[in-house]
């Protein structure tokens, strides 16, 4: 087998992709317009199945990402400090800069920085890619994981532009300042959301509040002001709290938003990861979904007498429906956040929408 695979893109999927081929005996390219490729050291929150995905791929040596996978999450009404939602089984968290690189390391000869697609033909029995360096190549099929603002999207399939959710978010880290929490907790407050994870093998503490409301809401407060609408906030949340208004360490603000694709493949071009499903992180699925669909994607590629253009339709065919339900589950989540103060009601007011056992809850 001898496909000439570009893939769009040196995130989490792309090269988690790039990884899985090359394994397979393929050596695609990988084009990324960063000139050097680095990651925010934040949480990344992997499932059972998304590390099942990455044995798939042939990724292992986990050991060295610093995971930590706290005991249970407690879910607060942040009005009442009650725990009304108690989840048993927490993902893997670990440090996202730690991941990109060791995914790294197994493809750096395949990568080419500082470079994107600036025009795309496909001729049928190949995809003619121009870059913006001047370089004219053809491929046997390209795969776009270029993220949210995906090029690929936008113009070679003609899909939408991502758009706003309704909720911003808020990240910051500090020291774990209790070596016995091993517990995750997370409080409802209406127009706010506060959580934290432990990562970095439990040394570690990421905040993160999700601010339900209109674009840029509440971005002028500090961590303390912030810190003041959860009054009642209770448990292992307190220390959390103490770092919000006494230590005011780095933080980062987002308007969170999503895309919502139609058409992820068109004959040897297709879209994977948050190109094709980005979502909002109230139940941190996205990058795990990527690796997701780099699984199947690797699987299919290089399934003997399968042709490109059939693979790239089963990989759509399969995965759509699955990555689109998620969209929809974490959406509906962040949407009961924003109206109610109770995790009873946020979790279990519709229990058919969640039709899976093993269905991620937030966080």
């Amino acid at each position: 087998m001898s496909h000439r695979i570009l893939i769009v893109g040196a995130g989490l999927t792309g090269l988690a992709l790039a990884s899985g081929l090359h394994r397979r005996g393929l050596d695609p390219l990988v084009v990324e317009q960063a000139p050097i490729i680095t990651e925010a050291g934040w949480a990344i929150g992997l499932s059972k199945r998304h590390l099942v995905a990455l044995d798939r791929l042939g990724i292992t040596g986990r050991e060295r990402w610093g995971g930590y996978k706290s005991d249970r999450t407690l879910v607060f009404d942040g009005r009442t400090g009650v725990v009304e939602h108690v989840l048993e089984d927490s993902p893997v968290m670990f440090n996202r800069s730690n991941l990109q690189l060791s995914l790294l390391e197994g493809v750096a000869g395949l990568v080419r920085t500082g470079v994107r697609p600036s025009a795309l033909t496909d001729h049928g029995d190949s995809v003619e890619v121009e870059f913006d360096d001047g370089r004219r190549e053809r491929f046997d099929a390209v795969i776009g994981c270029d993220g949210i603002n995906s090029w690929t999207r936008l113009q070679a399939l003609g899909g939408p532009e991502a758009t706003y959710t309704g909720t911003a978010e808020l990240r910051f880290q500090a020291p774990n300042p209790d070596p016995g929490l091993t517990v995750t907790a997370v409080a409802t407050g209406g127009d706010a959301t506060l959580a934290y994870f432990l990562m970095d093998e439990g040394t570690k503490l990421q905040g993160i509040m999700f601010l339900h409301g209109p674009e840029n809401n509440r971005r002028e407060l500090t961590l303390a002001q912030l810190a003041d609408r959860f009054p009642a906030v209770a448990g292992p949340l307190i220390p959390l709290m103490e770092i919000m208004r006494t230590t005011n360490p780095p933080s980062f603000y987002t308007n969170v938003r999503q895309a919502v694709v139609d058409t992820w493949v068109r004959n040897r071009v297709a879209i994977a990861g948050d190109a094709a499903h980005a979502m909002t992180t109230v139940v941190g699925q996205g990058a795990g979904a990527g690796f997701e669909d780099a699984a199947l994607l690797a699987d299919l590629l290089t399934t003997p007498h399968l042709s490109i253009p059939p693979a790239l339709a089963s990989f759509e065919a399969l995965r759509k429906p699955e990555a689109q339900f998620l969209q929809r589950y974490s959406h509906g989540i962040s949407k009961a956040m924003s109206v109610t103060t109770s995790p009873r009601k946020i979790f279990t007011s519709d229990p058919g929408t969640v039709s899976r056992a093993d269905e991620p809850a937030a966080v």
